[in-house]
C-alpha cells in the first residue's frame, strides 16, 4: 500500500539524519517520478538522471523543514528536471531516441497498447499532457497539481477533462 502524504512528508525532513528515510523516500517516490520524466523526455536513461537529479536536490537542500507535500514537491522538482534536460537535448537527438526504442521494442498486445497509449497522450497540448501525466502517473490531487503549475483548481479541472475527451478520440482512431 502506498505511504500516505504525510509519512512521505516525515522520510523527506528526516533523509539527512536517517538512511533508512532516504531509503524508503526513494523506495515509494522513485517510480511515479521515473513515470512523470519518462513522459516528458522520451528516454529512459535521461529519466533516470532526471530522478537522480532531483533526489541530489533534496539531499543538496539546507532544510527540508518547509516542505509540507513531500509527493508534490518530489513530483514537481523531477518535471522540472526533465524539462531542463529537454531543454538541452536537440530536437533531432530526440527524435533519434524514440525512432530507436520503437525498433528494439517487442511485439505483444501489451507493449503495443501502452505505446499507443504513450504516443496519444504525447500529442496533448502540454499542459493537458503535464495535468495528466501529475495526476495518472504522479498521484497528485487536482489542488496539488493547481499549485505545482500555477494555475487555478477550476483551470486544471477543465485541462485535465479536454485531455481526457481528446485521449478518447484519439484511441477510438479519431482525429485530434
Amino acid at each position: 500500500m502506498p505511504a500516505d502524504k504525510d509519512q512521505l512528508t516525515q522520510w523527506l525532513h528526516e533523509i539527512k539524519q536517517s538512511r533508512e528515510a532516504f531509503a524508503a523516500l526513494y523506495a515509494e517516490m522513485s517510480r511515479p517520478m521515473y513515470t512523470v520524466a519518462c513522459r516528458i523526455l522520451h528516454n529512459r536513461a535521461d529519466a533516470e538522471d532526471a530522478v537522480q537529479e532531483a533526489f541530489m536536490k533534496l539531499l543538496r537542500r539546507e532544510c527540508t523543514d518547509d516542505i509540507e507535500n513531500g509527493r508534490a514537491y518530489l513530483l514537481q522538482t523531477v518535471r522540472n528536471e526533465a524539462l531542463m534536460i529537454l531543454r538541452k537535448r536537440s530536437h533531432e537527438e530526440l527524435h533519434e531516441d524514440v525512432a530507436a526504442e520503437e525498433q528494439d521494442r517487442p511485439d505483444n498486445f501489451a507493449w503495443d497498447n501502452e505505446m499507443m497509449i504513450t504516443e496519444a497522450v504525447e500529442h496533448l497540448k502540454p499542459e493537458e499532457r503535464d495535468i495528466f501525466t501529475l495526476h495518472v502517473n504522479g498521484d497528485l490531487t487536482f489542488e496539488e497539481i493547481a499549485k505545482i503549475m500555477d494555475m487555478s483548481l477550476p483551470a486544471v479541472y477543465r485541462k485535465y477533462r479536454k485531455a481526457l475527451d481528446r485521449l478518447r478520440k484519439m484511441m477510438n482512431g479519431g482525429n485530434i
